[in-house]
């Protein structure tokens, strides 16, 4: 199990942000955009923007939660009504199969730190010229690696920190917020 509980508001709201900066976007580069932006304020800050469990699939990370919540507004339907709701939030069509999905609403800033809000905007200007096979590519790291050996594990983000180069001090620091993350629930 991954180390932090995921914040839901956050994590729509990190979703909204991107695709109100990026216009529309399919959901791989929305994926690999939170990634990033996760990753790096792990590193930087001890903690991940969103929280929401990544999952190690064919071309990289994908964050479960987020994905339920696209998975919805493109069907219209979801076994789990909070993602049904926090669907509403988006439109999804198919281009050639590919899944495009547009904000239909702005994001709630305030649900963002300011700290937060520079790493979404950081990854969105470092990654949203990149092509798919750039993004496979550059979120084919050691986190991805490991956890794509065993199916259905969740990436650790203690790994996602290592992957970037965090420092041994803030790692400790990682394994300290992800158990008082933990013992609060």
């Amino acid at each position: 199990m991954q180390g932090f509980n995921i914040d839901k508001n956050k994590t729509l709201n990190a979703a909204l942000y991107v695709l109100n900066n990026l216009g529309e976007a399919d959901y791989h580069k929305t994926f690999k955009i939170l990634y990033f932006a996760d990753q790096n304020h792990l590193k930087r800050y001890g903690r991940p923007v969103t929280g929401d469990a990544y999952q190690a699939m064919n071309f990289g990370p994908v964050p479960s939660f987020l994905y339920d919540i696209f998975k919805a507004a493109e069907r219209g339907s979801h076994p789990f009504e909070e993602a049904m709701v926090m669907s509403r939030s988006f439109v999804v069509r198919r281009d050639n199969n590919v899944p495009i999905v547009t904000a239909k609403q702005q994001a709630d800033v305030d649900e963002l730190s300011d700290s937060e809000l520079a790493e979404l905007n950081l990854s969105i200007e470092e990654n949203k010229g990149l092509n798919f096979e750039q993004l496979v590519d550059k979120s084919h790291d050691d986190a991805w690696i490991e956890a794509s050996e065993k199916p259905d594990i969740e990436m650790s983000y203690l790994k996602i920190a290592k992957a970037v180069g965090t420092s041994d001090d803030m790692i400790s620091y990682i394994q300290l917020n992800e158990e008082n993350d933990h013992s609060i629930y």
